[in-house]
């Protein structure tokens, strides 16, 4: 059972040693959106006499440092339309020349300098399917994280490609386009820091590498407490709905117009679009309830099935 947010924020701020005043204070600076949060509604809040929204608790939950999986109710359960469409996603097999879509591997790929057939297919995925004109060279040693997935054969099925970035140094309500200007951190180097998880690409023609590549996203914005923005290059439809029906998500920015596939958005079909949603939007959807408190346990289970 998941803790009320009574005995929740009650025993966060009493095992900071803090008043309710200067809990408040260290709330209202952390977040603009706190601003307008008083005493009195603070202390309703710790008396369980009114509770805000689940989105609010979370995001006072990573503001602390706290697991947000303490918060969420595995039973809550998502809108029909949206657990229909998140069960899509996960069973769709987009590859049907697979012979065995239950047989994959997954490795961290530290350097591409030693893989040149996967070079080529990642530059290929970007530069042409993508239309980023990124040379991928120029991310060696950058600390980009590239997870890749593979069948029972060696063949590429699918990736995720993402680092963080210190918000602060960010421009105005994007990442830039050249992947090289981009000074990717290690979140754990920098547990102090602002941080905007940016998820350059990610793609899986496989189910179940598909289900462990979304558990690894959200296993990541449920750690790293310090990541205020997530910034997702979204190349399909259904992707782009993932994140725009279950998060107030922003479009900042578009990729190259096409006439048909990719993601349509304001009666135009782009080569890709740029979200920017936060964390708690994402970790509080009901139609992620039954996964987040689980996320370790889910990797491991679906990793060990196939190591």
């Amino acid at each position: 059972m998941p803790l009320t947010f009574a005995h929740f924020i009650e025993q966060a701020r009493k095992d900071r040693d803090l008043t309710q005043q200067e809990m408040l204070e260290l709330l209202i600076e952390a977040d603009p959106t706190l601003s307008k949060l008083d005493l009195t509604t603070f202390s309703r809040w710790e008396r369980g006499v009114t509770t805000p929204k689940l989105v609010k608790q979370l995001l006072i939950a990573r503001i602390v440092g706290e697991d947000v999986a303490l918060l969420i109710d595995p039973q809550e359960k998502g809108p029909i339309k949206k657990v229909n469409h998140f069960e899509k996603i996960q069973s769709r097999v987009r590859d049907p020349y697979s012979s065995d879509s239950n047989d994959f591997k997954t490795f961290h790929c530290e350097s591409l300098t030693d893989e040149p057939e996967l070079y080529s297919k990642l530059s290929v995925f970007h530069n042409d399917y993508l239309g980023m004109k990124t040379n991928l060279s120029e991310l060696n040693n950058r600390n980009i994280m590239l997870e890749i997935f593979v069948d029972g054969t060696g063949k590429l099925v699918g990736h995720l490609f993402h680092g963080y970035l210190d918000t602060s140094t960010l421009p105005s309500q994007c990442v830039p386009d050249k992947l090289s200007d981009c000074q990717f951190i290690v979140p754990e180097d920098h547990q102090s820091t602002n941080l905007t998880m940016y998820i350059v690409s990610a793609f899986c023609s496989m189910a179940q590498p598909r289900m462990v590549m979304i558990l690894m996203i959200l296993n990541r914005l449920r750690q790293h407490t310090n990541i205020k923005d997530l910034q997702v290059n979204c190349h399909d439809q259904e992707g782009f709905t993932l994140y725009d029906s279950n998060s107030e998500c922003e479009i900042i920015a578009k990729g190259e117009a096409i006439q048909f596939g990719g993601v349509k958005v304001f009666g135009k079909h782009f080569r890709y679009v740029r979200i920017k949603t936060n964390p708690e939007n994402i970790l509080s959807s009901k139609v992620f309830s039954d996964i987040i408190p689980f996320t370790n346990e889910y990797i491991d289970c679906l990793l060990d099935k196939h190591p």
